[in-house]
C-alpha cells in the first residue's frame, strides 16, 4: 500500500473508529500519522494498549476504568475474576501495565480485552482497529461501502440511542427499522453511541445477517437485519420551502467519481441552491462521521488562505492546513447542525466555518474529535489509535475545550416522540434562523 493511501486509511480510522464508549473515523488534516510514537511493549499488547490509553493519548484515559474493563473482558478464562485491583493501583502506570499483562495472559487472544479497554476510555479518536475493519473503511472512504446500512442515530435525553436518519432503499428500511426506534443492543453488545451502532455493522458484506433489539412504543422488538448492497448518497440536497438551502452529509469519502466524492456532491449542491435563489444554506452535520474532503468543502463556503491548523505531535509548531479550490456559495448566511456523534472531519468543518464563514452552529456538543490520531501497533496486524495532536481555528489558532465544538445556540436532540413523528426541533431553529436572512432576487 503506498504511504499516500496509508494516511488516507489511516484519517478515515481516526474519524470512523470514534470512542464515547467505542472507536472513531477520518480526521481533520487527512492525516493520522503512518509513524506513531515510539511505545514500550512491556508484557505483550494489553500493557502496551494500556500505557498508550495513559501515556501516548493527550486525553488520558482513567486507569482504574480500563483496567476494570480488561479484567471484565477476562471473565470467561479465570475462575478469580473477582479479585479486585491492586492497592495504589493508578499511581505507577509501568507497574500497573506489567500487572495487567500478567493478569490477563491467560487469555485466548488479547484482541477482546484491548477492544473492552479501548471502549471504556470513552475518548474521541481511540479504538482498536485490525485487518477487516481497515478493508470496510478503505471501501467507505473512497465512496464504495461494502455494504448500506443506511441509518444514523443520536443520543436521547435519558443517554439511550435512537435512530434518527433511515435512508430509504438500503438495508436498515427494508429491515423494518423506523426513526425513533431505540436502539438497545447490536447482538449481545449494548449500544450508546453512533459508532457502536455501525462498528459491528460496517464491517460486514452485502448478505451478512445481523440482530437489532430496539424498542418502540414501549415494546422491547428484535429485528433482522440483512444488509444489502444499495447506493446510498453520502451528500442529501434540497431547497426548502422557505427558500432556504439544505445540505445533510452523512459521511465525508474521496473518489475519481463525482457520484461518490462527498466534496464534488457537497459543491454541486451548494452551486445548485445558490443558482436557485436559497437565500441562506443550513449544513446538517449531525451524526456525520468522519473521512476525508472536509477542507474542500470548507473552500467552497468561506474564503480564507487556512481552513484550520493542526499540530501532531502536540509539542510540535502549528502548521497550517491551505484551503483546496475556489469559493462557490455567496455571500449569504450559512447555519450549522451538530449533535453529540458530528466528529472529526465534521467538526473540523463547523470549526472552519464559524471562524472563516461567520456561521452559526446549533444544536449539542459534538463529540470531542478535533485531534489528529496516531496507531501504536499491538501485533497481528491489529494496531491502537490513540489522540496525539489537536486541530485549532483558522483565525484563532485556539484548541477547542474538550476538542469539541460547542454550539451558539444550544438546542437539545429531538425525543422519541418527535422523531417519530417527523419533527425536529434543531432543523426547526436553523430554519427559523435561516429564514430571517432577505430574499434573494432571482
Amino acid at each position: 500500500m503506498s504511504v499516500r493511501l496509508l494516511r488516507i486509511v489511516n484519517c478515515l480510522l481516526s474519524g470512523l473508529l470514534l470512542a464515547a464508549s467505542a472507536s472513531a473515523q477520518l480526521g481533520p488534516a487527512a492525516a493520522a500519522s503512518s509513524s506513531p510514537p515510539a511505545v514500550a511493549v512491556h508484557a505483550g499488547p494489553v500493557a502496551t494498549a494500556y500505557l498508550a490509553l495513559l501515556r501516548t493519548s493527550i486525553v488520558p484515559a482513567d486507569p482504574r476504568t480500563v483496567a476494570t474493563a480488561a479484567l471484565e473482558a477476562m471473565r470467561p478464562a479465570r475462575a478469580d475474576h473477582d479479585s479486585p485491583l491492586p492497592e495504589g493501583f493508578g499511581r505507577d502506570a509501568d507497574r500497573d501495565a506489567a500487572w495487567l499483562g500478567e493478569w490477563t495472559r491467560g487469555a485466548s487472544s488479547p484482541w477482546p480485552i484491548v477492544d473492552a479497554m479501548a471502549r471504556a476510555a470513552s475518548i474521541a479518536h481511540v479504538g482498536m482497529s485490525g485487518p477487516a475493519l481497515r478493508r470496510a473503511m478503505r471501501g467507505l472512504l473512497m465512496g464504495m461501502p461494502i455494504s448500506a446500512p443506511g441509518l444514523g442515530g443520536c443520543r436521547l435525553g435519558d443517554g439511550r440511542f435512537a435512530i434518527c436518519d433511515v435512508v430509504p432503499g438500503a438495508s436498515a428500511e427494508r429491515g423494518g427499522l423506523r426513526a425513533g426506534d431505540v436502539l438497545l443492543r447490536i447482538g449481545d453488545e449494548a449500544v450508546t453511541n453512533q459508532v457502536m451502532l455501525l462498528m459491528p455493522i460496517v464491517a460486514l458484506p452485502a448478505g451478512e445477517r445481523i440482530t437489532l433489539t430496539i424498542e418502540r412504543e414501549g415494546r422491547r422488538l428484535e429485528i433482522i437485519l440483512t444488509l444489502v448492497q444499495a447506493e446510498v448518497s453520502s451528500v442529501e440536497s434540497r431547497l426548502l420551502d422557505d427558500d432556504v438551502g439544505y445540505v445533510r452529509i452523512r459521511w465525508f469519502s474521496r473518489s475519481q467519481e463525482p457520484a461518490r466524492d462527498t466534496a464534488a456532491l457537497a459543491r454541486n449542491a451548494f452551486a445548485s441552491l445558490a443558482a436557485h435563489g436559497a437565500r441562506a444554506l443550513v449544513l446538517d452535520l449531525r451524526s456525520a462521521l468522519g473521512g476525508i474532503g472536509d477542507v474542500s468543502i470548507a473552500s467552497a463556503l468561506c474564503d480564507g488562505d487556512v481552513v484550520y491548523h493542526v499540530r501532531d505531535p502536540i509539542s510540535e509548531p502549528a502548521k497550517p492546513v491551505p484551503r483546496e479550490g475556489s469559493r462557490i456559495w455567496p455571500q449569504r448566511p450559512i447555519v450549522v447542525l451538530v449533535n453529540d456523534e458530528t466528529v472529526s472531519a465534521g467538526e473540523a468543518l463547523a470549526l472552519a466555518l464559524r471562524e472563516l464563514a461567520a456561521a452559526t452552529i446549533i444544536g449539542r456538543r459534538t463529540a470531542g474529535g478535533l485531534t489528529e490520531a496516531s496507531f501504536i501497533a499491538l501485533g497481528e496486524e491489529r494496531s491502537l489509535l490513540v489522540p496525539t495532536g489537536v486541530v485549532l481555528g483558522p483565525l484563532s489558532r485556539q484548541d477547542q475545550p474538550g476538542h469539541a465544538v460547542r454550539p451558539d445556540i444550544e438546542v437539545t436532540n429531538p425525543s422519541v416522540d418527535e422523531l417519530s413523528q417527523g419533527r425536529d426541533r434543531q432543523l426547526e431553529a436553523a430554519r427559523a434562523l435561516a429564514g430571517r436572512a432577505p430574499v434573494v432576487r432571482r
